[in-house]
């Protein structure tokens, strides 16, 4: 029972500390080195926040996917609006993005992205097609709902 409520307060410690923060600062990728510690100034290279993102140069970027567990999911403060990854992508002019609504299954998700990417380079369909398609094979198959439902796609329909 202790670990449980050590879990409990921690969660709830790191809620009111990100309650302050800029949403785009909430939400983001981890990559390789994350879990290091920061730098010699406090930077840590592993993180990249959705503000961070929004601030690149996506303007030659027809297509984004990002693929992971909760990528269009973000948070909203007063004044603010909604801020994610896909808002950030978007921000960053990228003319598409795939994203996800909830925690995604990583097999389900291998299958319909090696689909959608089939759709999408060999035999030439739009993104919007592309997924449409990746989606109802897995419906064919009989996969549940939430192992392809939570993808969407937003912005640019006809992107390739």
């Amino acid at each position: 029972a202790g670990s449980a409520n050590e879990t409990v307060a921690r969660i709830e410690t790191d809620r009111r500390r990100a309650h302050g923060l800029a949403p785009g600062v909430a939400c983001g990728l981890a990559f390789a080195g994350a879990n290091r510690p920061p730098d010699a100034i406090g930077r840590n290279l592993g993180l990249l926040t959705a503000e961070e993102l929004a601030g690149l140069d996506l303007s030659q970027c027809s297509l984004c996917v990002l693929s992971a567990c909760e990528s269009n999911v973000g948070i909203r403060r007063m004044g603010l609006g909604m801020r994610s990854l896909q808002a950030a992508v978007h921000a960053a002019g990228a003319r598409c993005a795939i994203t996800t609504l909830w925690a995604v299954d990583d097999a389900a998700t291998r299958t319909l992205m090696e689909r959608f990417y089939e759709e999408l380079w060999t035999n030439g369909s739009s993104a919007s097609e592309a997924l449409w398609r990746a989606k109802k094979e897995l419906r064919e198959r009989g996969a549940p709902t939430a192992h392809w439902a939570g993808f969407v796609l937003s912005g640019d329909p006809d992107a390739r």
